[in-house]
């Protein structure tokens, strides 16, 4: 059979546990073109702003659990920026040069799925 199991238990988050957890699964799943991560916000709680520019991956998050706002060039409140609020089982598509940051504005522990890749692998 040609497949790899592997579960956030499995790696270290490389979050602080007072915002939540991150884990990167592309090692443990033996990936080569295709990152997936595990991601859990505290209410208050957000990433890191930040695009792709620089290797061309577009990325896809998953709601599982909770509401997530999705801040794109910095936000509803910005001049120009604009925000997409995820509910659980909802996803939004990130172009790699779109300028993003999560972010849980809720009252709950938030639960992401990040899926990333280059649309040339």
């Amino acid at each position: 059979m040609s497949y790899t199991h592997a579960a956030a238990s499995d790696v270290e988050s490389v979050m602080d546990a007072d915002y939540g957890a991150m884990w990167f699964l592309r090692d443990a799943l033996a990936t080569e073109d295709l990152g997936v991560t595990i991601l859990e916000l505290e209410p208050g709680a957000r990433g890191k702003e930040h695009d792709h520019d620089h290797d061309g991956q577009e990325e896809v998050y998953v709601c599982v659990r909770g509401l997530v706002d999705v801040d794109f060039d910095g936000g509803a409140d910005a001049d120009g920026g604009e925000t997409v609020r995820l509910a659980e089982n909802e996803a939004v598509r990130v172009s790699a040069n779109q300028t993003r940051q999560l972010q849980n504005r809720g009252e709950e522990r938030a639960k992401l799925v990040l899926v990333g890749t280059t649309p040339d692998a």
